[in-house]
């Protein structure tokens, strides 16, 4: 192990000093290649015989090594070599596993640089028009390889507390990795420059909502816990009235920065998104709205990094908690009140699922119970108005339903609206007919108790179908199952199936056909997620988090896409590429955000485990 160290030091120290003259006779090369360039390029770039596929396929073969040669070899250090060390024995488990790292990450450095070699040398083509950057970016990632590299050699490297760090850096790294491949997959193609504006739906809010979530979460977090003893194996429950579920997962003060890093890639991401749409759009009101989103969510991030340097710097856990409540109250307000202005723009809460039309009408029924009970003492009247109303309510619902069943039968399917509805009016059919109940064999006492009961449980099904993306962080026991790790593979199967959606159909679509191909991959989807939610119920539900995820995040996505697609008056072959990969790019997104947070759960207890197992002190 020693040896190695000094080997890569060496090594290190030598590709520093020679990275000038690498770069100074790369340049060169480059001026003579531009040269030539300018002489092919007085004959026409007919006569280069390019097309405008040319761009795409720079594109994608770049997306396929970044796929291959990085990112997968990233997984497999992170799942294999760091999480399965836990497995072995002996005193020398920690000095092996930096050692395979080391190895492992030296060849992704490799890689690295054999692109970059080639593309300088010319083998690997280049379309200057579509301008992506190959060399740039994969410089640096070179460097950030190279950070990580350091770390490796250190000669404390072989410590718990080390390798935690280094899982962090490359869990990180294979987020930019990650944000490169969805940069190109989002790149306008090169015969056409379209002009995106926002569509006005509530998919423009989804980036708000998810930064609120989290500085919301936060807060509630070092609120709750100042003063309390709070237990990893212990769920936090819910707060009652806690619309946003807040504070059901709370991570050490310690990991408060790290939370605070996720929010502000959602807040690059954001603003890359914002420039791009920039570039395109001419028409000068739009323009001065989105100037204006960048403007506040730049602002944002700078608040953002201050308090991350904060954190830093900190150590103890009640000073961390009072750093986030008396830095990021205010943050977190002004970010709730922009969320709803942004959902007040696009219908009643912000929903767009045909279930919530169902619900919102029952609660405003449930609603006009309650105010008929204050305009009026005639106990007899309560309860005639109620179960009057209720009756009919329910019988217009069963024929509403009635009628998506004679549908589905002649038809043979129903559209997502219609499957959401007949969910919906089977699900409150029950409780409908025990309000009706309450109003014969009950007292009013007891019906008002059953209306506002009624009330909670529609918003909660109205949470389902629209929003609280808050995931709960389950316990695991030697004797339950790993909810994480089996989450983490199962959500690679739909990533994996959602990758050949994007290549095979959204990325270069040629004709009308590749609209049928993408909607047929989503169905298989919808197969794979309804397969594993029946799986989950059949076990008692003892990982409910995954559950959440798949209908709340997932499955919404995910018929958004399908009802996108299947829209009778679009023009598929006429769609830009962002409009075709806009919405799976979403899908994509929450799958590998989500795959991210459960591998760095999994590897910190992993690494947490080599220290009890062999008594190897951090």
């Amino acid at each position: 192990m020693a040896w190695l160290r000094e080997w890569l030091c060496v090594l290190l120290l030598v590709s520093v000093a020679v990275q000038g003259q690498d770069e100074a006779a790369a340049d060169a090369e480059g001026e003579v290649a531009g040269a030539e360039g300018e002489v092919a390029g007085a004959e026409g770039e007919a006569a280069e015989g390019k097309s405008a596929e040319d761009g795409d396929e720079e594109a994608w073969t770049y997306v396929e090594f970044l796929k291959s040669e990085v990112s997968e070899k990233v997984e497999v250090i992170l799942q294999k070599t760091l999480y399965e060390a836990r497995e072995k024995k002996g005193f020398t488990v920690l000095e092996e596993t930096v050692t395979k790292t080391l190895e492992q990450v030296m060849e992704i450095r490799e890689s690295l640089l054999k692109r970059i070699k080639k593309i300088r040398k010319g083998e690997i083509q280049i379309d200057p028009e579509q301008n992506i950057k190959q060399e740039e970016m994969l410089s640096e990632f070179r460097m950030e390889i190279m950070t990580i590299l350091l770390k490796l050699v250190d000669k404390d490297a072989a410590t718990i507390d080390k390798l935690k760090e280094i899982s962090k850096d490359l869990l990180r790294f294979k987020m930019s990795i990650s944000n490169e491949v969805m940069r190109m997959l989002m790149l306008p193609q090169a015969t056409t420059r379209t002009v995106t504006t926002q569509t006005g739906d509530c998919s423009e809010c989804d980036v708000l909502k998810e930064i609120s979530t989290k500085i919301e979460n936060l807060v509630v977090c070092a609120d709750k816990e100042e003063g309390e003893d709070v237990q990893d194996a212990e769920i936090v429950q819910e707060p009652e009235g806690n619309e946003a579920g807040a504070g059901q997962v709370c991570m050490p003060p310690a990991m408060y920065a790290m939370d605070l890093i996720g929010v502000n890639e959602l807040i690059d991401n954001e603003i890359e998104g914002l420039y791009t749409s920039l570039i395109t759009t001419t028409e000068e009101d739009t323009r001065l709205k989105q100037f204006e989103k960048l403007k506040d969510f730049k602002s944002l991030r700078e608040t953002i990094d201050e308090m991350i340097t904060k954190l830093m710097s900190e150590t103890d856990d009640e000073k961390l908690k009072k750093l986030v409540k008396r830095s990021l109250g205010r943050v977190n307000t002004e970010q709730k009140t922009k969320l709803k202005d942004c959902q007040a723009q696009c219908g009643p809460g912000g929903c767009e699922s045909c279930a919530a039309d169902v619900l919102y009408d029952a609660i405003a029924k449930m609603n006009d119970y309650k105010t008929f009970f204050n305009n009026t003492d005639d106990e007899e009247a309560k309860k005639e108005f109620v179960r009057t109303d209720m009756i009919k309510y329910i019988t217009e619902n069963n024929n509403e339903a009635r009628d998506i069943l004679t549908k589905k039968a002649t038809e043979g399917v129903i559209d997502e609206c219609d499957q959401e509805k007949s969910e919906i009016y089977k699900m409150t059919k029950a409780p409908m007919w025990m309000l009706v109940n309450t109003t014969i064999f009950a007292g009013v006492d007891e019906l008002e108790v059953m209306v506002d009961a009624m009330v909670t449980q529609l918003e909660e099904l109205l949470k389902q179908y629209c929003g609280s993306d808050v995931v709960i962080t389950v316990r695991t026991t030697d004797e339950g199952p790993n909810c994480e790790w089996e989450e983490y593979q199962q959500t690679k199967e739909y990533l994996i199936k959602v990758d050949d959606i994007i290549q095979e159909a959204l990325f270069k679509a040629k004709d009308d056909s590749a609209q049928v191909t993408a909607i047929l991959g989503f169905v298989d989807i919808q197969g794979l997620y309804d397969k594993r939610v029946k799986k989950l119920f059949e076990e008692e539900l003892v990982c409910p988090d995954e559950v959440k995820v798949i209908k709340k995040e997932y499955m919404t996505q995910l018929s958004k896409c399908m009802a996108q697609f299947m829209n009778g008056k679009l023009k598929f072959s006429e769609m830009s590429r962002l409009q075709r990969i806009s919405c799976t790019k979403e899908l994509r997104n929450a799958m590998e955000s989500r795959m991210g947070k459960l591998l760095q759960f999994e590897l910190e207890k992993s690494l947490n485990e080599i220290e009890t197992d062999s008594g190897v002190q951090a």
